[in-house]
């Protein structure tokens, strides 16, 4: 680890925080609290799954994977606000809410990623 690997982990972290700010203001996504999280959430796992396997896949350079998904898509992603929003939701007595709200956001994460993942392998195959 270098000061050059910390200050590009930084500035991605720093971009995918206000891109993350960005999407949670969409008028859209601002009818519940809840819903903005999620929707980053599976969007960065999706995104991650298609920036981690292009890089990966033409072994890309180091700085660019630190820049991309340590720093961008690590400062993009919320989960710790995303347990504070389930932990919300229990303590208000929405469990219910909180057990859709906690299934989904996993299953769509991990769905996501997946899709990004073999879509791209197979974008990659075909070129």
């Amino acid at each position: 680890m270098t000061f050059t690997d910390c200050l590009t982990v930084a500035l991605g972290g720093a971009a995918g925080c206000v891109a993350r700010y960005a999407m949670q203001q969409t008028p859209l996504l601002m009818a519940d609290k809840t819903w903005p999280t999620m929707a980053v959430n599976i969007l960065g796992c999706l995104l991650i799954g298609i920036v981690a396997t292009l890089i990966d896949h033409r072994e890309g350079p180091r700085t660019i994977r630190l820049l991309c998904v340590t720093g961008f898509l690590g400062g993009f992603t919320t989960y710790s606000t995303f347990m504070l929003d389930a932990g919300t939701l229990i303590r208000l007595g929405q469990g219910a809410k909180a057990a859709v709200y906690l299934l989904t956001t996993l299953a769509g994460g991990f769905a996501a990623f997946m899709a990004g993942y073999f879509g791209t392998v197979k974008l990659l195959e075909r070129l």
